[in-house]
Order: structure tokens, then sequence, then C-alpha cells
């Protein structure tokens, strides 16, 4: 098998959504995914916050075109695993563990009722 250097496709699992983007809060810093699917999201860590193999708790999350408005997240609960990290890009592969019914209907697109919105931690 032929080595690619980066992220591979052949990884994975899921289709790639090539529709909006979101912001996610992750212990009350905010990340913008580049692609996503149900089974995971690829983001930008530039400071290194983030290590291969922590399990993260994503508590907020908001489409780009609300965040840009600024928008409060959305309180959801999703629980995902650092899979990889390319120190060239700061991209991080996150794979999803658990997504709740809130993260679903904002990744969905859904019209259901708007989920709660987040409280920030003072």
């Amino acid at each position: 098998m032929e080595q690619v250097a980066g992220f591979s496709a052949d990884r994975r699992q899921h289709v790639r959504v090539p529709q909006t983007q979101f912001y996610l809060r992750v212990g009350g810093h905010t990340y913008r995914t580049f692609e996503w699917s149900y089974g995971g999201f690829l983001i930008e860590d530039k400071v290194g916050r983030l290590a291969t193999g922590a399990l993260l708790w994503i508590d907020g999350l908001v489409s780009e075109e609300d965040y840009r408005r600024c928008a409060t997240p959305h309180l959801v609960d999703i629980r995902a695993r650092v899979v990889r990290i390319d120190p060239l890009t700061h991209a991080v592969a996150l794979s999803c563990l658990k997504i709740d019914d809130a993260g679903y209907a904002i990744m969905s697109g859904s019209d259901a009722p708007p989920p709660k919105v987040a409280v920030p931690a003072e």
C-alpha cells in the first residue's frame, strides 16, 4: 500500500460533508472545522492544545455562518477522541464516539426546534 503524506482518504469510514462548517467548543476553547462527517471532525489547532489519544467533550457547536454573526454556540454533548495530528498543517482529526440529539440536529441541518443555547462558564 502506498504511503500518502498528511491525511489519507483511504482511512475515512464516513463520507465527508462539503456543506456548512462548524465551530466547536472544547474546554472553553473554540476550533473551526475544515471538514466533517457524522464520524468525526477535522479541525485546526495552531496552539497545540490537543494531543493524540485525548478524549474530548465538545459542549458547544455553532455553524460558521452563525458564528460570524456572533451567535452563541448551542449546547451539545459530543464525545470524541483525537486520532491524528498533522504537525505541518496543525490539522487534528477527531473521531466521534457519541453525538447527542442536539448535535445531530445541528449537523444534519434539521428543522427541529432549536437546541438549548450554551451558557458561557464564568
